[in-house]
Parts: C-alpha cells; sequence; structure tokens
C-alpha cells in the first residue's frame, strides 16, 4: 500500500510539472517515436566507417568461424544423457 501511495505522489509532482512545462502526453509519446526513427541513421553514421572492414573481415571469419563450430559438434559425445 505504501509504494501504491508513493507510486502516485510522485504521478501527481511529475504531472504538475510537465502541465507547468506545457508538455502533454501526446506531445511526448510523438517526439519518443521520432527520437527512435532517429536510431538508426545515428547508429549508421557512428559505425558506418566500420562496415566495410567488417564485411571484408568476414570473408575470413565467418567461414573459420562455422567450421570450427562443425568441428565441435561432431566431437561432442552422442550419448542423449549426461554421465552421472
Amino acid at each position: 500500500m505504501r509504494f501504491v501511495i508513493r507510486v502516485l505522489i510522485w504521478s501527481l509532482l511529475v504531472g504538475m510539472v510537465l502541465a507547468w512545462l506545457g508538455w502533454t502526453p501526446g506531445d511526448m509519446l510523438r517526439h519518443a517515436i521520432r527520437l527512435l526513427e532517429q536510431v538508426p541513421d545515428g547508429l549508421a553514421g557512428v559505425f558506418g566507417w566500420a562496415w566495410p572492414y567488417v564485411r571484408q573481415g568476414a570473408m575470413i571469419v565467418v567461414p573459420v568461424a562455422a567450421i570450427l563450430l562443425l568441428l565441435r559438434l561432431l566431437r561432442r559425445p552422442r550419448g542423449g544423457g549426461r554421465p552421472g
């Protein structure tokens, strides 16, 4: 019950501050959606320089990793249960 009262009090205080600032829930939701839409472009800008190097390295790393994974799977014991 204490938790619920705290949440209600904080909701009242935050709601009063947001109303004082002139922000509505719709404005905040639109801003959050706009921000989420900009994330891929921002990440592309930050990591865009690395993509050519990742692609070039993957030409070697991915086949080697796949072969090592396949070898590990083939070496695994075939018994269905654990020894115990």
